[in-house]
């Protein structure tokens, strides 16, 4: 997957709650929750190729040729989820 593939998949989410997961073909799933304090605030792809995903609570850096696939997972309340 490519970093701009990765973002454009991630910035509709930017202020929503719910949890975020990829899986990456050397270490499986990786994920993240996106609750009242630690929702995404940005996400960006990084001169060198790397995908950094900006939250209140922190930042991680993703290298987007090990990402295989991106699902998000809406609160029950506001969305059923959906794999993108």
């Amino acid at each position: 997957m490519t970093g701009d593939t990765i973002r454009d998949l991630l910035a509709p989410l930017i202020g929503k709650s719910g949890s975020i997961s990829m899986v990456a073909s050397d270490v499986g799933q990786i994920a993240f929750a996106a609750t009242d304090n630690k929702r995404l605030t940005g996400v960006e792809v990084c001169p060198d190729g790397l995908v950094r995903l900006e939250r209140e609570a922190g930042w991680v850096l993703i290298d987007p040729g090990q990402v295989v696939a991106v699902v998000w997972d809406g609160e029950p309340a506001t969305s059923a989820g959906q794999f993108l």
